[in-house]
């Protein structure tokens, strides 16, 4: 008879061992940086209608990563919407990409924050071609040719965002 803890670690060395297996199979993400140029997307919104990243070139784009549950990204993202509203004559386009949401969940969110910037449904691949997104919020501020301005992990104010936004517009 085996002994209840060599069964254990057996199991669990055996599930660590996996995981490795399958990290390495699907290949490391690739780490985003400054002067990068933003890996494009295709995501849809909650009335299912998709924006792609390729679409907004020649604009100023603040890509946002949120999940429904982080309190520091319900905190920043009254101040986005602020900036989107104050901004988006200039050319300024916001877009929230919500991850691992239950769209139930992310509209009654929207809606309790009245968002007016787009809120999309990411998927497991945007996440990975940003970067692996682990951390909530995580902002990239793109320049008009679809370059990394700016890669923000953590929350933000207004006036942060403002300094790092308007030498772009």
């Amino acid at each position: 008879m085996q002994h209840p803890k060599r069964c254990l670690t057996l199991r669990l060395a055996l599930w660590v061992l996996a995981g490795l297996l399958v990290c390495s199979l699907a290949g490391p993400a690739v780490a985003l940086e400054k002067g990068d140029q933003a890996p494009d997307f295709s995501l849809p919104d909650l009335a299912g209608n998709t924006t792609a990243l390729s679409q907004l070139r020649g604009k100023v784009v603040v890509v946002n990563f949120f999940t429904v549950w982080c309190q520091p990204c319900r905190h920043e993202m009254p101040d986005l919407n602020a900036i989107y509203n104050e901004t988006k004559e200039k050319g300024l386009v916001i877009l929230g990409i919500c991850l691992n949401a239950d769209p139930k969940q992310l509209q009654v969110l929207v809606k309790q924050l009245k968002l007016d910037y787009p809120v999309l449904l990411g998927t497991e691949k945007v996440s990975k071609d940003y970067g692996d997104i682990v951390a909530v919020p995580t902002t990239f501020i793109l320049n008009k040719e679809g370059k990394i301005a700016e890669k923000i992990i953590g929350p933000r104010k207004k006036e942060e965002f403002i300094k790092m936004i308007a030498p772009l517009l």
